[in-house]
């Protein structure tokens, strides 16, 4: 059976890095340093990712903007998203996160509690 497909997107390469290496024994993980590249790599797959974990804060296509950017062109595939943030969230993003109803986990976080997240959002 194939390994269900994750896009983890972040621009500190050193976490994606990180978090690949410890989640591909699980499953087809492929990393996007930044809002770009993931809009790249999505918009080159022919079959959907299964998840998207996504940092908010990177300086080319944040989280927020990237979800919005995926709602439009892909739509439903927001609704797989993960966020994951190291910051405190303004007023707007507390708004946002809200009423998407998308999980946000907080950096830094263990490895058991990502593993456990993704477990229960992907059923497997």
């Amino acid at each position: 059976m194939a390994k269900q497909r994750i896009l983890m997107v972040d621009d500190e390469l050193l976490l994606l890095y990180s978090l690949r290496r410890m989640l591909e024994d699980l499953y087809d993980v492929t990393i996007a340093s930044g809002g770009r590249k993931a809009i790249d790599i999505i918009n080159e797959q022919a079959k959907p990712f299964n998840l998207i974990i996504c940092d908010v804060s990177m300086p080319d296509i944040n989280g927020v903007n990237l979800y919005l950017y995926i709602a439009k062109h892909h739509p439903g595939l927001e609704k797989r998203i993960i966020f994951m943030t190291g910051g405190p969230n303004s007023v707007y993003l507390d708004d946002f996160f809200t009423s998407k109803k998308n999980l946000c986990l907080l950096k830094p976080f263990e490895y058991d509690e990502l593993r456990k997240v993704i477990k229960e959002f992907l059923g497997s």
